[in-house]
């Protein structure tokens, strides 16, 4: 059973670190949101890291790191779940001045903390070889600045009680607001279960850790076997594993709000890209006025010109989420991002060489939002059949 426990907490570890991984790199570009979700795993990872090291490992480095320098960035487990409920629930991703106030809790922690990072080595292996001895050494303890280290005990596990308040007050207040676009019901209903879920999860845990914290700090003596196997232990690895594992499942959740899984139509790419707003007007879908609003901005404005163009810069321009671009552009309009840049980059091409005036074939290229004549001439060919030197002999044989 013990052996079972110290595993089942380092495959916890494990599977957290890889599924945020996998959050930040593959989520990122497409929903912003995901990366203060991937940091909430990190850092109850790193947590499982610190329960592991004081009551399982026999390594006083490992303790050093985990329970002493690492200790501020427990803090930050609120602050990215605050960030998280928030960018889902108001589909919005940026970071304004006054959040940096979030950090507080880290910043105070990191100076109370900051002495441990002067203390000589041999110092701080001496203090982590006692609290692997005995882990009631922690409760005398103080290597603290501005409070005793023994604080850190409870202090974590309110400071996350404090921000599932906050976050409870903000779902009541933005709650009417969630998917203010008329999305579809089944992805709604998933959105709303899976943040109700979250903060359940989290909640039952912070309130499993805090009654142990205050159980452990209590009592006059507590073997260490009875700290790492305690129900209450077991409850709150169960409660931080379901996390990841709904992920696992769900992975639609991931995408935020306009995303849903429903199977996207064919469609003919070889259309003029002007003919896609017959598709795109016959559409019922919620973000309709958006895809047109796409459509008419890259038309209108040329933005395809600019070699540079892509999906970062038009969501700047317009100031939408790129996760509702990528929809728009999925489900609405049909069409990849980069077959619609490159249909219009070629029509803009071919009114250049149509013209009467005599351009030379890179001015062209460039004008046409191309960084070379060899990159003009290979889109030229994926969307004509023909290169750019064979299109202009037809040309003049007409």
């Amino acid at each position: 059973m013990n052996h079972f426990m110290d595993g089942m907490l380092i495959f916890l570890v494990l599977f957290k670190l890889v599924v945020s991984l996998v959050l930040a790199v593959f989520n990122f570009r497409v929903n912003r949101n995901t990366i203060y979700l991937s940091g909430v795993l990190v850092v109850i990872a790193l947590f499982g890291l610190l329960h592991y090291s004081i009551f399982a490992s026999n390594s006083p480095t490992m303790l050093i790191f985990m329970g002493v320098y690492s200790i501020p960035t427990y803090y930050l487990v609120g602050p990215f779940l605050y960030f998280y409920f928030r960018s889902t629930l108001l589909d919005n991703s940026k970071i304004y001045p006054i959040d940096y106030l979030h950090y507080l809790p880290f910043f105070i922690a990191l100076i109370n903390v900051f002495p441990s990072f002067l203390r000589p080595w041999i110092e701080m292996l001496d203090i982590s070889n006692q609290i692997l001895e005995d882990p009631n050494y922690l409760k005398t303890l103080n290597l603290g600045w501005i409070y005793p280290s023994r604080f850190n005990m409870i202090g974590r596990p309110i400071c996350m009680l404090i921000y599932i308040a906050l976050i409870f007050k903000m779902y009541r207040v933005h709650s009417n607001e969630l998917y203010r676009n008329a999305l579809p019901d089944s992805h709604r209903v998933l959105m709303k279960k899976w943040l109700i879920l979250l903060l359940t999860v989290v909640t039952f845990a912070a309130l499993s850790y805090l009654a142990g914290a205050i159980i452990f700090m209590n009592t006059p003596h507590v073997p260490k076997q009875t700290v790492m196997h305690s129900p209450l232990t077991l409850i709150v690895m169960i409660s931080f594993l379901m996390i990841p594992l709904l992920i696992v499942i769900f992975p639609q959740v991931l995408y935020g709000i306009p995303i849903v899984k429903k199977k996207r139509k064919s469609f003919d790419h070889f259309l003029n890209a002007s003919e896609i707003y017959k598709y795109v007007n016959k559409s019922d879908d919620s973000l309709k006025e958006d895809a047109i609003r796409i459509l008419d901005s890259i038309h209108e404005e040329k933005w395809f010109l600019d070699p540079d163009f892509n999906v970062d810069i038009l969501a700047s321009k317009l100031d939408l989420p790129k996760h509702h671009i990528y929809y728009c552009f999925n489900y609405i309009i049909k069409s990849k991002f980069t077959t619609l840049r490159s249909q219009l980059r070629i029509e803009y091409a071919k009114n250049l060489l149509n013209s009467d005036q005599e351009l030379d074939i890179d001015l062209i290229a460039q004008q046409s939002g191309y960084s070379s004549v060899q990159s003009f001439n290979r889109a030229f060919v994926e969307e004509e059949g023909l290169n750019v030197y064979e299109y202009i002999n037809k040309m003049k044989k007409r």
